[in-house]
């Protein structure tokens, strides 16, 4: 007969297994759903961008044929028959041109490697971990879900990190930019006055930190396999493998191409990996390759303090500090709109960072206030949530804020003992 001892242990090991076979189909069941809305987010970015690429060549073709018509009412009124065909024979052919264009340009990423993501959808490996992801994936500005921006009063999950020394790992001190690295959920914190970066899970536990060459981080940019992060008073931007090991630094304080005076926010585009750069105290967007070599300027005469900057794979949108107010750009770089000013009816006090949903509503932290406010595209309020105070839901010179790809805002505050809140 086994001894009570024995039965105890074995008791014990069966609701231990137990548990752990619900934590594993947990994990896992995560993991699909993370991997299948990001599969999903992808599909309608390329419906819509199909769209807006279909509308552009219609216009284009529109007014090509129109020019065709007026040329050649023209030319046969005065009877110039010969030069007529000629230039209507060009005309065809541009039109043709046109046409083949427009049916090219539309090689969505429907390839191997697409394919290959969504048959990994169903082989999510049962190990208690979540499986590693795909080689290919979608950019990490993807995020598939809107949150219910009404319903975001008091944060479902919070993180406490009150200081101490303000220097232990996990601690956080004067904290900036804030991103999220859309395949692992793991969340990269700009420690500002610590002179660090600052990893953490998406449940707000602490991971590790890395802080080679930093002279007050501040912005922070993620692509699939690289971090780049502003270096307020380094004056430079420097690039890391995902775990913190430095790759390269490049820049220095001046106003030639790629030096910057206070580099701050920043953001990579998912469809040229070029890194955008708001370089405060020069007045300009810097535009750098991926291997941070200088590529263009974005704006020039149009800023006089980008504070923050979110690309998109039609948009750019630039939080100019001054006024304040936000300057929309097209994929080409022409301005389209201007938003969220200072006077009637504006609210904000003085914004410092801010994200983007898939719907183009602007979420933004306001310091001074210490609050978060939401505006639609067209840059109508439509919610504020948050108040001045150490409590739960409740904010303190907020700056870091971005959205996670499940509906969840994380905000970074500078001065709070609840320094990183989830709503």
């Amino acid at each position: 007969m086994a001894s009570v001892e024995v039965k105890r242990k074995f008791i014990e090991q069966v609701k231990e297994s137990r548990s752990k076979i619900r934590d594993c189909f947990k994990k896992s069941h995560e993991a699909l759903q993370l991997r299948e809305g990001i599969l999903l987010s992808r599909i309608d970015e390329i419906e819509k961008e199909y769209n807006i690429k279909n509308e552009e060549m219609q216009e284009l073709l529109e007014a090509l044929n129109k020019s065709k018509s007026l040329i050649t009412d023209t030319l046969t009124s005065n009877k110039l028959k010969a030069t007529h065909r000629g230039i209507e024979s060009l005309l065809n052919k541009q039109i043709e041109e046109l046409s083949a264009d427009t049916d090219s340009s539309f090689e969505f990423e429907w390839n191997s490697h697409f394919e290959a993501d969504i048959e990994q959808l169903g082989s999510i490996m049962l190990n208690g971990q979540t499986n590693k992801p795909p080689t290919h994936t979608f950019p990490p500005q993807v995020k598939p879900v809107v949150p219910d921006y009404k319903a975001k009063h008091l944060p479902t999950a919070y993180c406490c990190k009150k200081s101490t020394d303000k220097k232990a790992p996990g601690e956080l001190h004067g904290s900036r930019g804030i991103a999220i690295h859309y395949l692992t959920g793991n969340i990269y914190i700009a420690d500002c006055d610590n002179n660090r970066v600052q990893v953490f899970s998406s449940n707000g536990d602490y991971l590790f930190m890395f802080s080679e060459e930093m002279n007050l981080p501040y912005g922070i940019g993620i692509t699939q396999n690289k971090v780049f992060v502003t270096q307020f008073y380094g004056y430079c931007i420097n690039k890391y493998e995902l775990e913190g090991k430095l790759i390269k630094s490049v820049g220095s304080q001046g106003n030639g191409e790629a030096q910057f005076n206070n580099p701050c926010g920043l953001d990579v585009s998912d469809r040229s990996s070029n890194v955008y750069v708001c370089d405060i105290r020069n007045n300009r967007v810097q535009i750098l390759t991926q291997e941070l070599k200088f590529h263009s300027m974005l704006g020039i005469d149009l800023f006089k303090a980008p504070l923050d900057i979110k690309v998109t794979r039609d948009r750019v949108l630039v939080l100019d500090r001054s006024d304040p107010c936000m300057l929309v750009f097209n994929s080409y770089h022409v301005q389209i709109n201007r938003l969220i000013t200072c006077g009637d009816g504006k609210q904000t006090n003085n914004p410092d960072f801010f994200d983007i949903d898939r719907d183009y509503n602007i979420i933004m932290s306001d310091c001074y206030d210490h609050c978060v406010y939401v505006f639609n595209q067209e840059g109508e309020q439509i919610h504020k949530f948050g108040e001045k105070g150490h409590g739960i839901g409740e904010f303190y010179f907020p700056y870091g804020i971005v959205l996670d790809n499940t509906g969840h805002i994380i905000v970074v505050c500078q001065k709070n003992t609840n320094c990183l809140q989830f709503f």
